[in-house]
């Protein structure tokens, strides 16, 4: 086992004990694991308590390792799956900080080259193990998604599936600039919280300064060859293993570059859409039953061989919230879709035709704080009341004729559902800022327009433009 660094913890030795592990597994500790650059990550690993060769799952990401089996809701960077469950099962689960996070040597610069290369690594040192059978799949939520892609595109060759859940394809769309404009909401909170992570327990021989994420992204508005090479996007058609791809409805940052990202992915996959769980979406990950027992039905099939009937099964399962029943579909996006033009007209109307005498609608943006927080002003459409049900699946598209008093300006877009008694129930999301219009005609479909954020132009005041 390669030497372990020395470390300078900054809290008392009695924090850095780690949880008891799940009962039923034996845990090793800080495992080092060697990647081509000469540096060691660190892992923790759960085996049964029977001696054996198994089948592995790794998980890697940036989050503490030791916060596995603390309960779930303690926080949401406990994605990297349900450690008893799989190991119950015959499983061995490897948990992996990425460089530079925890007792990881080298530096964290969200999936800089050298972070795209370890999971190959890691996954050939794994098979080379003497309690692994030389069967590797991946595991976990979010960020434990995004390594997924890059490692299963490098191609190593003992990976023999993943399992992805929460994880969009492109980091600027998404994560970073939503619509041309600062994620501020989800990234001020989050990089404290990585930034924090990274510096646990403290000072660690060769572990580096995490990069300042906050003032890269300010120094990159547009969606450079920078964000570019860190999403999975460019290089899903590198992907040769088995993908099961579990996406959440209404997801504000995953599900649009999952979903998009899902029809790129040419190798074997399965999507499930599940309903929708807001932020708490780790704990069912973590803690449902039914959701578990089909992960394990793909990995038993794929690291283990067995016939569980998961393939013989429509590669499409969609859960309808409007009757809570499973759907199935051929392929996503659906080939059966049958598109709806629906058009803003007088009265605050929405309507299946045109209006005969198109009118303008105009609003300012809010004056105060208070104006910003109760949601006004906007402007809102509705159709009549529905005669008979209305099922909305895969993607929609608006597009808006529109001028600003000035240079610049952004749209927010919301779709819901209103109930009989007056109640909106958010279905869909979308922001444009005004000065990233421009259309990348190319990859483009009906319902998915592509706008490429390349360069920013700024608008002529008072001209009307399509958005």
């Amino acid at each position: 086992m390669t030497d372990q660094p020395t470390t300078q913890p900054v809290y008392p030795d009695a924090l850095l004990l780690h949880p008891t592990p799940p009962e039923g597994t034996r845990l090793t500790e800080n495992l080092r694991i060697p990647v081509r650059d000469g540096i060691t990550l660190a892992a923790d690993l759960y085996q049964p308590l029977a001696e054996g060769k198994y089948p592995v799952l790794l998980s890697l990401s940036p989050y503490a390792k030791e916060i596995q089996q603390k309960p779930p809701h303690w926080s949401h960077a406990i994605e990297s799956g349900a450690t008893g469950f799989y190991v119950a099962h015959g499983y061995i689960h490897i948990i992996v900080q990425v460089r530079g996070a925890g007792l990881s040597q080298g530096r964290w610069a969200l999936f800089d080259e050298k972070e795209r290369t370890d999971g190959y690594d890691i996954i050939e040192w794994i098979a080379a193990q003497p309690w692994c059978d030389g069967n590797i799949g991946m595991i976990g939520d979010s960020y434990w998604s995004w390594s997924q892609y890059h490692a299963a595109a490098a191609q190593p060759p003992h990976l023999r599936c993943i399992c992805q859940c929460d994880g969009t394809t492109d980091l600027y769309r998404d994560m970073i600039y939503q619509g041309g404009v600062y994620n501020a909401e989800f990234l001020d909170t989050w990089i404290s919280y990585q930034t924090k992570m990274a510096a646990w327990p403290g000072p660690v021989e060769g572990k580096e300064p995490p990069m300042n994420l906050t003032y890269e992204a300010a120094m990159r508005p547009t969606n450079s060859d920078w964000y570019q090479s860190r999403s999975a996007w460019p290089v899903l058609h590198k992907i040769k293993v088995p993908v099961l791809s579990i996406s959440p409805q209404g997801g504000a940052m995953h599900a649009r570059g999952q979903l998009a990202g899902y029809a790129k992915i040419t190798a074997p996959k399965k999507l499930v859409v599940v309903p929708p769980t807001g932020f708490w979406s780790h704990l069912r990950y973590l803690t449902n039953p039914a959701l578990n027992a089909q992960m394990l039905r793909w990995f038993d099939h794929w690291l283990k061989g067995k016939d569980t009937g998961l393939m013989q099964e429509p590669e499409v399962a969609i859960y309808d919230t409007g009757t809570n029943d499973w759907r199935h579909e051929a392929e996503y996006p659906i080939a059966r879709t049958q598109w709806t033009k629906l058009h803003l007209g007088p009265n605050a109307t929405l309507t299946p035709t045109p209006p005969e005498t198109p009118a303008a609608d105009s609003y300012k943006l809010p004056d105060s704080l208070a104006q910003t927080l109760s949601g006004k002003p906007v402007l809102a459409y509705t159709t009549a009341p529905l005669d008979q049900p209305m099922r909305l699946w895969g993607p929609l598209a608006l597009t808006i004729f529109a001028a600003s008093t000035q240079p610049d300006t952004v749209f927010h877009i919301k779709l819901a559902d209103i109930a009989p008694d007056g109640t909106p129930r958010p279905l869909s999301r979308g922001i444009l800022r005004a000065s990233f219009r421009a259309l990348d005609e190319a990859p483009s479909h009906p319902g998915q327009p592509v706008h490429p954020f390349t360069e920013q132009i700024l608008r002529t005041p008072g001209k009307i433009e399509d958005f």
